[in-house]
Formats: structure tokens, sequence, C-alpha cells
């Protein structure tokens, strides 16, 4: 038996937020990874398994996503929207890292899964919140550090930037 065993999550989430889904697999969850066709963006992010530069090799797709499922789902079609609300029905949690907008502009907010599945619990990963003067704001390493103050501890003050 395992912590959390008796759990579903949807994983809606690149980079950003695969890290979240990653702990819940861990703790015995079964999480389900939705990629865009052509795969998820961090497919195509290094080091490469033996430096064979594949979707399939990426070492970061593989740590982050071990003991995860996967389905492929283009929400930008009906019938593969219908199959994420299918899926969010038997849910237990969601996780989403698309950024301000994305799944309200595709029919897919949390209104309309919570109306389906009512005990549904949606965590929204984004960069800088949902409203405010930055959540559009890009969401590189460069802003995130400076904007938590990590950059302060970087660099030597006689050199200028390395980047």
């Amino acid at each position: 038996m395992s912590i959390l065993g008796d759990y579903r999550v949807i994983e809606l989430a690149d980079e950003r937020g695969q890290l979240a889904g990653s702990v819940l697999a861990s703790l015995g969850a079964e999480v389900i990874t939705v990629e865009p066709p052509g795969g998820s963006h961090s497919r195509t992010l290094g080091p490469f398994a033996d430096d064979v530069v594949s979707p399939d090799s990426s070492l970061w797709h593989w740590s982050y996503n071990r003991g995860k499922k996967s389905v492929v789902l283009d929400l930008e079609e009906p019938d593969d929207r219908d199959k994420l609300l299918g899926l969010t029905d038997g849910a237990d949690v969601v996780i989403e890292a698309y950024g301000p907008g994305v799944l309200d502009a595709l029919g897919l907010s949390y209104e309309v899964m919570s109306e389906r599945n009512p005990a549904l619990i949606h965590l929204s990963i984004s960069a800088f919140g949902d409203d405010g003067p930055k959540a559009l704001w890009e969401a590189t390493d460069l802003t995130i550090m400076a904007s938590g103050g990590q950059m302060s501890l970087a660099g030597d003050l006689d050199r200028s930037p390395l980047r």
C-alpha cells in the first residue's frame, strides 16, 4: 500500500508543473500526464541518453515523468477536450500549468471541470499568478530569479552579467 494509492491525478503541465506530478506519482498516486500531439516540450530538453537527441531519450523527461501514464490529446479538438473532461470526471486532482486564461479559452475552466466533478481539486501553477500586473509575464529562469531575489546572491559586483 502507498500513501496516495487511491488518488488519480490528471497533469496538464510541462516543465513548470511536472515536478508536482512526479512527487505525487512517487507517493503512489496514479498520475496521467496529457501530452500534445508531437509530445511534451520537455522531450526536447537535454541531456539525452547516449547523446542521442530524440523525444524518447530526454533524461529531463524521464526524470520528471517516471511512474506516470501518458495520453496524447489535442485540446484544440472538441473530441479530445471531451476525452479530457472524461478523465477529470474520475480524477481527484488536476494539475495545470498552461498560464492564465488558456484553459478558460478552451472551455476547460475550473468551473466546467468542477461542475462535472465537485470534489475535484484544481492546482494551477503559474509564475506570477492568474491576475495582477505580472500575470502575463514570461516565466524564464532570469525573471523568476530576479523577481524572487535570488539574483542578488549571484555574480560578482565588479563583472558584467554573463547572460
